[in-house]
């Protein structure tokens, strides 16, 4: 996770989303990745809680799955590590606008619906919010995306019935 950035109240001050004009962006590191991924999910306080508030103090219950270039990918919070679901490139099937095809990284948040539907809606936001936090530390674009291809997410990221699409988020450098 990288340390350091800018006080909270200037990155409140830079967060912001990235306009469709600034598309495509260009890559950022793994390790940028690591660190907005860990700012979504990561096990704070000496492992006693989540860097966002999940219902009851219960471990996420949110996935993160990660669309690249190289693949797509299941982000495992406990690890802080990516696993391979496939060596495809999706980003162009996830969402009908242009720009999510074009953004070196695209975020597929997804529910399940063990919990109430509003609590993975909440929790997404929260993720997302965190999210466009450290990239505005890291000076790292990001934009949030609702409109999606469920079906075809559904199919690439091996969903199953009781799980899904929340949210998009589109992420990279200008």
């Amino acid at each position: 996770v990288t340390q350091g950035g800018e006080g909270i109240f200037t990155v409140l001050n830079a967060r912001h989303s990235a306009l469709p004009s600034d598309f495509p962006l260009k890559s950022i590191t793994m390790q940028e990745l690591s660190s907005l991924l860990w700012a979504a999910t990561g096990q704070n306080r000496n492992g006693n809680g989540w860097t966002v508030p999940f219902a009851m103090h219960r471990a996420p219950y949110n996935t993160i799955y990660v669309l690249m270039d190289s693949g797509t990918y299941r982000y495992d919070w406990q690890k802080n590590r990516l696993e391979e679901i496939s060596s495809h490139d999706v980003r162009r099937n996830a969402g009908p606008q242009r720009i999510v095809g074009e953004s070196p990284v695209v975020l597929v948040f997804v529910g399940q619906d063990g919990t109430t539907r509003e609590y993975a809606d909440i929790a997404a936001g929260a993720m997302t919010q965190n999210i466009y936090l450290a990239a505005a530390s890291l000076g790292i674009e990001g934009r949030f995306v609702i409109t999606m291809n469920e079906n075809a997410l559904r199919q690439e990221l091996k969903l199953k019935t009781e799980e899904h699409p929340v949210n998009l988020m589109l992420i990279g450098k200008k």
